[in-house]
C-alpha cells in the first residue's frame, strides 16, 4: 500500500494543482521510484490510497497499468479520520486477508539498496512488524520520529517516540516511512491523545512493540523525500550526483 492522500501545505498553491508525490526525481515522479521498489520487493499488487479530489495520480496510474504495472488507485475515505494511518483503514477489509502486506509513503523514495525486500526477509521471519530506520545525527534525532531498540545495535524494538530530547536518545535511528505489517495492525489503528487525535502509524507500532515481536530494519538506501521544498532540492542533488557516479562507473572512466 502507498499513500499518495496528503495535501502537501508546503508547497501550495503548486500543491493545490499537482500532488507532492508526482513531483519528478530524476525522470519520473516520487511515485513511481515508490511503485517500482514495491514490484520490485514482490508485491503482486500496489494499491495507491489517494485525496478524494485527486485527478493527476489516478490518471498517471491508468498509464502504467496500461504498461502492464498492477497498480490500482483507491480514494480515501476520509471517515476514518486524519493521520498517516487512516489510509490503512481504508483498505483494512482487503488489509485483514493477508498475512503481511507493506506500507510505503509516496512523497519519500529510496534510492538503491533492496531495503523493502529484505525487510519482507525479516517478516517471513516471524516478526509481527518490520520497521525501516536510519541513522542520523544526533544532534537532529529532536526532528524525528525514533526507534528504541533493547540495545544498541539490536533489531527488537521496544517502542518509537516522537521528536524525542537527545539526551535520552542513545542510538539516534530516525524512522523512515517504510513498513512490512501483519493484519494485527488494523486494531491499534485509533486516533490517540499523542498524536493529538490523529490515526498514527508509528503509535501504533509502538504500542504493538509492547506485546509483540517488532523489528527495525537499518536502510542501505538513500532517504529522500519531495515532502517540503528545502528537502526536495536536496532529493535532486542527490539523484543527480548517483546518476553520474553510476554513468562513470558503467563506463570505466575516472569520476569528476
Amino acid at each position: 500500500m502507498v499513500t499518495a492522500a496528503g495535501h502537501a501545505t508546503r508547497f501550495r498553491p503548486f500543491s493545490m494543482v499537482i500532488p507532492k508525490e508526482m513531483l519528478p526525481i530524476g525522470y519520473r515522479p516520487a511515485l513511481d521510484h515508490v511503485i517500482t521498489e514495491c514490484i520490485g520487493a514482490g508485491a503482486t499488487t500496489t494499491l495507491v490510497v489517494t485525496r478524494p479530489d485527486d485527478l493527476v495520480v489516478s490518471a498517471y496510474l491508468d498509464v502504467l497499468r496500461k504498461d502492464g504495472v498492477v497498480v490500482e488507485a483507491v480514494v480515501e475515505d476520509l471517515g476514518h479520520g486524519y493521520g498517516n494511518g487512516a489510509p490503512l483503514l481504508t483498505l483494512r477489509d482487503r488489509l485483514a486477508e493477508e498475512d503481511s502486506f507493506g506500507v510505503a509513503f509516496g512523497d519519500d523514495v529510496l534510492l538503491g539498496g533492496h531495503d523493502l525486500a529484505e525487510m519482507r526477509a525479516m517478516i517471513d521471519g516471524g516478526a509481527e512488524a518490520v520497521i525501516a530506520a536510519r541513522l542520523v545525527d544526533h544532534a537532529d534525532i529532536a526532528s524525528f520520529g525514533v526507534v528504541d531498540t533493547h540495545s544498541a545495535g539490536s533489531d527488537r524494538v521496544i517502542g518509537i517516540r516522537q521528536r524525542p530530547d537527545p539526551a535520552t536518545v542513545t542510538e539516534p535511528l530516525a524512522v523512515v516511512s517504510r513498513l512490512i505489517l501483519r493484519p494485527s495492525i488494523l486494531d491499534l489503528l485509533v486516533p490517540t491523545d499523542r498524536a493529538r487525535g490523529e490515526v498514527d502509524l508509528g503509535v501504533a507500532v509502538g504500542n504493538l512493540a509492547r506485546t509483540a515481536d517488532v523489528r527495525v530494519h537499518r536502510i542501505t538506501g538513500r532517504w529522500v523525500t519531495v515532502g517540503e521544498p528545502r528537502r526536495y532540492f536536496d532529493a535532486l542533488q542527490t539523484y543527480w550526483r548517483l546518476d553520474t557516479e553510476a554513468a562513470v562507473h558503467r563506463e570505466g572512466r575516472p569520476c569528476p
